[in-house]
């Protein structure tokens, strides 16, 4: 099996750090793979190494330009950018949250991407006991080369919810 593919079969079933030394030696056999450090960045992050992701990261970037770095801010900014593109949704949009409780969390845990959330989900809905919507900040942040970007991708995710 690719090292690559096997890499990322361990990152979506939660095996994070398997998938951390599967990535490494991916980026390691082919130094010029932009795909394989973007992995890389992504798994890292969730293996709790920020600095080790965004090197990752700025690698990508290097190697391919169409990558841009994830735009990074505090949890605090996030959250304000959820308040202010949740008062900014379409009422339609907004009648569909009805009384769903909207919740930022970092990334999905361990223990979530073992039970099948997807490890580079932007949200997740639990049902239970309350509904709430879950958005996940890192993974938002990966796909945002700056903060309209973000605002715009927050503002997406809660309107598709």
């Amino acid at each position: 099996m690719d090292l690559l593919q096997h890499a990322r079969d361990l990152y979506t079933t939660g095996r994070m750090h398997d998938a951390l030394e599967a990535a490494q030696a991916a980026c390691d056999r082919a130094p010029k793979d932009s795909e394989a450090w973007w992995l890389l960045g992504r798994i890292s992050r969730h293996a709790g190494m920020p600095a080790a992701s965004d090197d990752a990261f700025r690698r990508a970037s290097l190697l391919d330009g169409r990558l841009t770095l994830p735009h990074r801010v505090s949890a605090e900014r996030f959250r304000a950018l959820v308040d202010e593109a949740t008062e900014m949704l379409p009422v339609e949009a907004r009648r569909r949250l009805g009384p769903t409780s909207i919740r930022a969390q970092a990334m999905p845990s361990a223990e979530q991407v073992r039970r099948g959330v997807d490890p580079d989900a932007l949200t997740f809905r639990e049902r239970t006991p309350h509904d709430v919507l879950i958005l996940y900040q890192v993974n938002h942040e990966n796909r945002s080369a700056n903060e309209d970007a973000l605002r715009a991708l927050v503002t997406r995710s809660l309107a598709r919810s």
